[in-house]
């Protein structure tokens, strides 16, 4: 990108700003350490995250909140203008919640959206350490995400080379700042401040309070702010919040008759979810899970030994 496509880019976020104001952000952008270079080539998702990170970090001197309106704002409306216009119509900013007691991090729902013609149930919400002195948090999916990281017991074969990827060590990545490519390296070297505990955050998704899951397709984003956030937009399309849903499950048991008991019990749990939230919304829980990382942790606590930490929300359909 470049410096008159990312003014561009920064002025539709923002506002026109004056250059002067355009210069400090970018020297925003460009400050940081030494990077690690990633030698293989880079594919367009991970180059369009670092669009939305180099916005993320223009924005923060604007004072812009990375909530649904930011994060559609920030994609190509192409064929999607419809169902966009529903979601931000329909948007509740901080609905009421409740979050359990954590003392590694604190989640706050931002905003939440039900976009029942579009059979969407979308929220963002942002997670930061507890104690920002100690801890430092980064997401899950940042450690390790080239798949290359064969266990601390891995010897590389002697045959190996030196651009050889796997290794016996965790890579934490991070965005460039100074090229279009994602940097990694050992963990300690990308973090802010590598005295702190690392904890690394996964969203493990939403459920409805009275233990109904929402199943159907669902997609999951995620971006690292530069005052040290991790934020999350959850975009859920739940089968059963359309009334077809009922009929499928019909031809379902039609195809297995050994099924007609769950069927009927899903039937039922459809008609009793679309009826409460047509007569004002339901009580949802935002589950998440935290890990705390150190140098020399057994791999199998990486991704067994979690915190499980949840927030309470109200999704509200009355008008």
């Amino acid at each position: 990108m470049t410096e008159r496509e990312f003014r561009e880019r920064l002025n539709r976020l923002t506002g026109e700003s004056p250059a002067e104001t355009h210069q400090a952000y970018l020297s925003a952008v460009l400050r940081g350490k030494d990077e690690v270079r990633v030698k293989r080539k880079i594919s367009a998702v991970p180059v369009f995250a670092i669009v939305l990170v180099l916005l993320a970090a223009a924005a923060v001197a604007a004072g812009v909140v990375y909530d649904m309106r930011w994060w559609f704002g920030a994609e190509p409306d192409g064929d999607h203008t419809a169902w966009k216009q529903e979601v931000m119509t329909n948007r509740v900013e901080e609905p009421e919640q409740q979050q359990a007691e954590d003392s590694l991090v604190n989640a706050t729902v931002q905003d939440v959206s039900w976009a029942p013609e579009a059979g969407r149930l979308i929220i963002t919400f942002r997670a930061v350490p507890a104690d920002p002195q100690r801890y430092e948090l980064h997401s899950l999916w940042a450690l390790d995400t080239d798949g290359s990281y064969m266990g601390k017991d891995y010897e590389p074969p002697e045959y190996a080379d030196e651009d050889a990827e796997e290794r016996n060590y965790h890579m934490l990545w991070r965005d460039n700042r100074e090229t279009d490519e994602v940097s990694h390296g050992p963990v300690r070297e990308m973090m802010d401040d590598s005295g702190k505990t690392l904890l690394l955050i996964e969203a493990e998704g939403i459920s409805l309070k009275n233990g109904q899951s929402l199943e159907g397709y669902a997609t999951l984003d995620e971006l690292r702010t530069p005052d040290g956030a991790v934020v999350y937009m959850l975009d859920y399309h739940p089968d059963w919040l359309n009334a077809s849903y009922d009929e499928e499950m019909k031809k379902f048991v039609e195809e297995y008759p050994n099924m007609k008991e769950y069927a009927e019990q899903q039937i039922s749990e459809a008609q009793a979810g679309r009826e409460t939230l047509s007569g004002g919304g339901m009580n949802c829980v935002l589950r998440y899970s935290v890990a705390v990382y150190t140098d020399d942790m057994d791999d199998r606590e990486l991704y067994t030994q979690r915190t499980a930490g949840q927030v309470e929300f109200a999704l509200r359909t009355e008008k």
